[in-house]
Parts: structure tokens; C-alpha cells; sequence
């Protein structure tokens, strides 16, 4: 019986003996919260705290991208080989499938960049935006 176990179980629940928390070990993210931490060994490989992102965000500031006009047949099978995915609100919502599996890293700003520099910028996507899409990130 588990109550009768002859091992002093007690000693290791001890308010003497301290907690050990399991930071998540990219360097210099030991003192943000849980759920940042979650996030970034989202888009991070735990194992190597490495990425490989694939940027498809060109569009926002670039207008139309010369060899991106089908995103679901030149990008989509590439989301296997990405630990994460930089692109638009648009794009994850018309092509990316849900079931992919890929973290996505949004871009969150965008403004009148071709006829201007990109300075003049603006948020364009609200973080209420960012969490229904379940983004691991946002880009600005």
C-alpha cells in the first residue's frame, strides 16, 4: 500500500527544500514569464535553440512578389522543413493549413511602404488578432 511505503517520502515535499523550476534554456529568457517562454521554444528548437524561419511577409511592404502568387503550392510544402513561418494575417488565413503545425510568427505593422519609406509604418493587426490566429510571435 502506498500509505504503508517504507521509503521517507516526506523529506523530498519539505518546505525546506526549494522548488526547481525548468526555465526554458534560450539564453536570456530565464526571467520572462511561462507563457513567453512557451512561446519562443515554439519557434525555437528546445534541442538547439536554433530556428529556421521562413519569411513570406514580403508582400506588406513589397506589394506583389514576383514567385509568390501561389503560396499554397510554392510555400506550403516547404512548412515541413521550418521550425517557424513569418507572414500575414491574410496569408495564414487563406492558405496556411491549421493542421500544419508550424508556429507562426505574424506581421503585425504595414502602411503605405511603396509609394513611401518604411518609417511611416503603423500596427495593423491587433493583438486580439494575433491570439485567434495563435501566433507564437509578432513581427514589426
Amino acid at each position: 500500500m502506498a500509505d504503508n511505503d517504507s521509503r521517507n517520502e516526506g523529506v523530498r515535499f519539505a518546505a525546506s527544500v526549494p522548488a526547481r523550476p525548468q526555465p526554458y534554456t534560450l539564453k536570456g529568457s530565464a526571467s520572462l514569464d511561462w507563457g513567453m517562454q512557451s512561446r519562443l521554444a515554439r519557434v525555437f528548437r528546445p534541442s538547439t535553440n536554433r530556428t529556421v524561419m521562413l519569411a513570406i511577409d514580403h508582400g506588406y511592404f513589397q506589394g506583389p512578389t514576383t514567385g509568390l502568387e501561389r503560396v499554397d503550392l510554392q510555400i506550403v510544402p516547404l512548412l515541413r522543413y521550418a521550425d517557424a513561418l513569418m507572414t500575414t494575417r491574410g496569408i495564414v488565413r487563406s492558405t496556411i493549413p491549421p493542421g500544419s503545425g508550424t508556429p507562426i510568427v505574424l506581421r503585425a505593422s504595414g502602411g503605405p511602404s511603396i509609394l513611401r519609406e518604411l518609417s511611416y509604418e503603423r500596427i495593423a493587426v491587433s493583438m486580439e488578432d494575433a491570439a485567434r490566429i495563435n501566433a507564437a510571435a509578432v513581427a514589426v
